[in-house]
């Protein structure tokens, strides 16, 4: 794979698209810190005492997500504090990474940050999407990856450049700053075991021992299709892409069609919600 991809990915908001996020956005927020979550709830229920499995997922789930009272007013929710604005476009670019690209180039993220932030009631910090792969030489791979969403009609609009966290600003810290990096992954392994757990720990030392590393920055934007500009909405992170150097860059702009950003996250909204009661 080149070691610089930006691609503009067309995404069609439809029913089918709302309902599919939703439930992976349910899922990824009621999942807990242990792989095994699902075999512990089972076994407490063949406890008996009225133990009841699907109350207890219900229960679960209800609370794992965030209500929204300004959204539920019909009023703007400030983009700074709105929860499901950032979400939804940490899970698209984790699907895609994940899941859209070809076998060789698909990343394993063995935890979700959506799964596995403190507050169910904040927009995530530190690094949005952490993953790694392995070729078939043995040699491994690390992913740092970041999402932004705007309807901004500048292009590119200030989330890629301009924002003290904008997607370059942010990945340039990381590139610049390896300490940085090394503690996010000390974090980050807390949440992982076996395999990944193994994987992200060779990450950790070689950072220790200044040993280089193969990096990818990666880059999810989502945009509107009236103001998405796939010749300039990926800014810095193309005109100066020899600053992350020898880092790779992949940055996808998702391109929403059918319907606005604030539509979408009012309809992925509102199923969340269906979807909890």
């Amino acid at each position: 794979m080149d070691n610089r991809v930006y691609i503009k990915y067309d995404v069609r908001v439809f029913d089918k698209f709302i309902d599919k996020f939703a439930q992976k956005y349910i899922e990824q927020r009621s999942t807990g810190k242990i792989p095994s979550a699902n075999e512990l709830l089972q076994a407490a229920e063949s406890l008996g005492s009225g133990f009841d499995l699907a109350q207890i997922k219900s229960i679960i789930q209800r609370n794992s997500v965030a209500v929204d009272a300004k959204r539920d007013e019909g009023k703007e929710t400030g983009l700074l504090t709105d929860i499901y604005r950032s979400d939804l476009g940490e899970l698209l670019t984790a699907y895609y990474f994940e899941e859209k690209l070809g076998d060789a180039e698909r990343y394993i993220i063995p935890a979700k940050n959506i799964s596995t932030r403190e507050r169910y009631d904040m927009p995530g910090r530190g690094v949005d999407i952490i993953g790694y792969k392995i070729n078939e030489s043995g040699e491994k791979e690390l992913l740092l990856a970041e999402a932004k969403v705007s309807h901004q009609k500048a292009n590119p609009p200030a989330v890629v450049d301009s924002n003290h966290d904008s997607l370059y600003n942010s990945l340039k810290n990381y590139h610049d700053n390896l300490e940085t990096v090394q503690q996010r992954l000390i974090e980050y392994s807390k949440n992982l075991s076996g395999k990944d757990f193994t994987v992200i720990l060779c990450f950790i030392i070689c950072i220790e021992k200044n040993i280089p590393i193969d990096i990818t920055y990666g880059c999810g934007l989502v945009r509107d299709y009236t103001c998405v500009d796939d010749t300039k909405d990926y800014g810095k992170m193309r005109s100066n892409a020899d600053e992350f150097a020898p880092g790779n860059i992949h940055f996808t702009i998702f391109s929403f069609t059918e319907e606005t950003i604030d539509t979408t996250i009012d309809l992925f909204y509102k199923r969340v919600k269906e979807l909890t009661q």
